[in-house]
């Protein structure tokens, strides 16, 4: 009787040392899922071996009734019997919408007046931003018409609840002033041809001076390592970034970022661009390609392998980051882990986005030699974007980098000696130039 007796307290230690993970992952699960999952899942979610099951299931039933419940026999009903309050399963950030709405009043205010019937795509999707949040929110309520968004846009924003997530917003600030756009709003607006994609930029900006306000460098680090290597990630590895320690303070930029894969294309098969790993979008003649062109030219040059593609029914299962951020994050984000790869391998030490992203790459020979490198993938030279660059004076060189493949469009080699004289100590160069340099530089070293 008393090893009976002392088995089970020994059981119980097990269940009590395990029960949080246990609802942790559980909490995880039903933050992306409806359904609960099947016994084999949820091992899979604890790192547990198939093996175990038994041993799981019986943890379970000590929590039944308590943490957890499930009908007998019917797959996927177990619950949370307690569930903490989780975040809605929408989520609309307000700063996104405020950009919207402010980006769609300026472009309202320039139309003619006979033309403002037609709202400006912006106004229109901040709008339905509100409305939407409104009934996600339930005791929020937002304009439901022009008339009334005009009205409110004349009161103070943080009349409207979900502002006041928004840290030192004044207390008086409002849309419209006296009849036009406010000081305020011109703040928020955005430019460019494609404003969902701005706005969506717009949070990688974000990220970086929430980083920079709270000295989180190596987060900062990670952050963007991920978005541009991992741009369509399963549930699975979405949750556990969601709980990495070093991402957790950036955890509401992740879920801006991130969106369901199926939300962002309904395709019945989904393909992936081979170089940059994003899902691809059709054609107009029933081909797919990568939303980048430098993908698909350098994917054909390269005659990179394609990837496998998913059905919708993975694709249930998969999330992918927003058109804005693969633009402005992913894409350029390639060619400078690229060139930190390349030198890595010759043996220097190379740092990614110093000082949470003064410059793109730290390169150190030693105590006294470093270099300072932006990459850059334009398509065009501009004087004006090249002198945005600043000469550093604790580095010994400062460079602008570009890809080899931009050669023939942009003529580095032919034009730099001119521009030089114009940007203060800051050099241009190819990569393939930078490489051969840093090769020169530790022959040297080594052979002294």
């Amino acid at each position: 009787m008393g090893s009976t007796s002392q088995s089970k307290r020994v059981e119980q230690m097990k269940v009590t040392r395990h029960r949080d993970k246990i609802l942790e992952a559980l909490q995880e699960w039903f933050c992306i899922h409806k359904e609960g999952p099947t016994l084999e899942e949820l091992c899979t979610e604890l790192e547990m071996q198939p093996r175990q099951k038994a041993t799981l299931q019986r943890w379970l039933q000590t929590m039944r009734g308590i943490d957890v419940e499930w009908e007998d026999h019917v797959p996927r009903s177990l619950h949370l019997v307690r569930e903490e309050p989780t975040e809605p399963e929408i989520q609309l950030p307000v700063t996104e919408t405020l950009r919207y709405l402010a980006t769609g009043l300026a472009e309202w205010e320039q139309q003619e007046p006979d033309q403002r019937a037609n709202l400006p795509q912006a106004l229109r999707l901040g709008m339905s931003r509100m409305y939407l949040t409104s009934l996600l929110k339930e005791d929020e309520t937002a304009p439901e018409n022009l008339p009334e968004f005009f009205q409110w846009a004349e009161t103070p924003v943080v009349n409207w609840t979900p502002t006041q997530e928004i840290q030192n917003l004044s207390l008086d600030v409002t849309l419209i002033e006296d009849g036009l756009v406010s000081d305020f709003a011109h703040q928020w607006l955005v430019t460019g041809k494609d404003v969902e994609k701005q706005v969506q930029e717009k949070v990688l900006q974000d990220v970086l001076e929430y980083c920079r306000g709270n000295q989180l460098d190596e987060s900062y680090r990670v952050f963007r390592k991920i978005i541009t290597t991992q741009p369509v990630i399963s549930y699975k590895k979405y949750r556990r970034l969601l709980s990495k320690d070093t991402l957790r303070p950036l955890r509401q930029y992740l879920q801006q970022v991130y969106v369901d894969l199926v939300d962002l294309s309904a395709d019945r098969t989904y393909h992936f661009c081979p170089r940059c790993k994003y899902v691809k979008r059709e054609r107009s003649d029933g081909s797919y390609g990568c939303r980048n062109t430098v993908c698909n030219r350098l994917s054909a040059k390269l005659k990179l392998p394609p990837n496998p593609s998913i059905t919708r029914d993975e694709a249930e299962t998969m999330k992918v980051v927003t058109p804005g951020v693969h633009r402005y994050g992913t894409i350029p984000g390639l060619w400078e882990i690229h060139l930190a790869e390349e030198l890595s391998k010759l043996g220097v030490r190379v740092t990614l986005w110093p000082q949470i992203d003064e410059f793109d790459l730290l390169v150190e020979f030693s105590r006294k030699l470093h270099w300072a490198i932006d990459v850059k993938d334009w398509s065009y030279l501009d004087l004006e974007r090249l002198q945005k660059v600043q000469y550093r004076p604790d580095t010994k060189e400062t460079f602008i980098v570009f890809p080899d493949s931009r050669e023939p469009e942009l003529r580095i080699k032919v034009v730099r000696k001119k521009l030089e004289s114009s940007l203060n100590g800051v050099r241009l160069k190819l990569i393939s130039e930078i490489i051969a340099e840093t090769k020169a530089i530790l022959k040297k070293k080594n052979h002294a």
